[in-house]
């Protein structure tokens, strides 16, 4: 996938803003029709690059007087885990959505919990199936396919862009193999997606997302610290597949930090090219284990130059951390988002992957 050098002009006036227009409402299992809808009073919603996003909250049923408000709850009736989905809404648009994975009733208000679409995928088993010579990300989304075939009622809608890399999978009915778990070996060789609304996005080196903004301490309320992981580190990587061998080193790091080995078994990869893509990510993520992290109470600004729609995990930033004693001028992928029903908007970023050269804070 090409690489993005484009930044967003920070003088459109795009700014995160406060939430302040956050809705909330739950619908039948697909997208289906609108049941009941929520005021609320706290809890928060998350996204997260390969792997499944969640929700908690707590709300008042909407309901201008006593009799809307008892016909509010009487709708409730119909609201049951897994059949129903909640969506939230922010500036109009869908900002997240997924099965209901629980519900409390108490007095006056209801709490829910519930998981991004991709939750489906540990629910649903994987048929005979074989791909040979085909980009991952359109295995990725023909297991999503297959899996989701004997009951496509939850309308997960993937949308793959290819990644250039051909693999061979194959998976056997008598397995029980769940869909989640080819996905995320799949996400582990070379393939990154993230649940956004409604869509599964899937690409390679980077999401299909737009394009990435600079970041600095003052887009925070407190600075951001640079994490070096140095229990993380290698900088030769064994990958080990299903009578395939591939191996990823940089030698300049060795002569620098010494040899860092691991070595990682994954029996499902078949072919050369993606075990060979494989070692190649992970090395990119594990010879600079460089995160950047915000503090528990810190938040992005509300004049922040980005909006909430483009917060989507796998988008590359670029972020110029100057407030600690290891400033970092890097680009990054945004790897998880955090936000709260009181407006709040939290994220952490992790080293680039798949064929991505980052400029490490030690400069070699």
């Amino acid at each position: 996938m090409p690489r993005r050098t484009e930044s967003l002009d920070c003088q459109t006036g795009a700014t995160l803003g406060n939430g302040s227009d956050l809705r909330v409402v739950l619908i039948s299992r697909g997208a289906g029709q609108q049941l009941a809808e929520l005021v609320p009073t706290s809890g928060r919603f998350s996204r997260r690059l390969d792997a499944t996003s969640d929700l908690t909250m707590v709300g008042t049923v909407r309901g201008a007087n006593e009799r809307e408000l008892e016909e509010c709850c009487r709708s409730w009736n119909q609201v049951q885990d897994w059949a129903t989905e909640i969506v939230v809404y922010r500036g109009g648009r869908d900002a997240w959505a997924g099965p209901v994975t629980g519900i409390e009733f108490a007095y006056g208000e209801v709490s829910v919990e519930a998981a991004d679409l991709s939750a489906w995928w540990d629910r649903r088993t994987l048929p005979d199936l074989v791909f040979a010579g085909v980009d991952l990300a359109d295995i990725f989304a023909g297991v999503n396919d297959a899996a989701m075939a004997p009951d496509p009622s939850p309308n997960i809608v993937v949308a793959p862009t290819p990644t250039g890399i051909l693999g061979t999978r194959s998976y056997r009915d008598d397995q029980d193999t769940y869909a989640a778990d080819a996905l995320n070996e799949l996400a582990e060789t070379g393939v990154d997606w993230t649940a956004f609304g409604r869509t599964i996005l899937v690409g390679g080196e980077e999401v299909p997302t737009q394009p990435f903004v600079t970041l600095l301490d003052d887009h925070f309320t407190e600075p951001p610290f640079v994490d070096v992981e140095g229990n993380s580190r290698a900088n030769k990587v064994i990958v080990r597949g299903k009578g395939v061998r591939a191996v990823a080193e940089d030698l300049q790091h060795q002569a620098f930090y010494g040899l860092l080995v691991r070595v990682y078994r994954e029996p499902q990869i078949e072919d050369l090219a993606s075990c060979q893509a494989a070692a190649d990510s992970r090395l990119e993520l594990l010879r600079n284990p460089t995160f950047v992290d915000t503090p528990t109470s810190a938040r992005l600004k509300t004049t922040a130059p980005v909006l909430l729609e483009q917060l989507i995990p796998g988008t590359r930033f670029r972020i110029d951390a100057r407030a600690t004693c290891r400033p970092v001028l890097q680009d990054f992928r945004l790897e998880t988002v955090e936000v709260d029903f009181a407006g709040g908007v939290s994220v952490d970023f992790q080293p680039l992957g798949t064929a991505a050269i980052s400029v490490g804070v030690i400069n070699l």
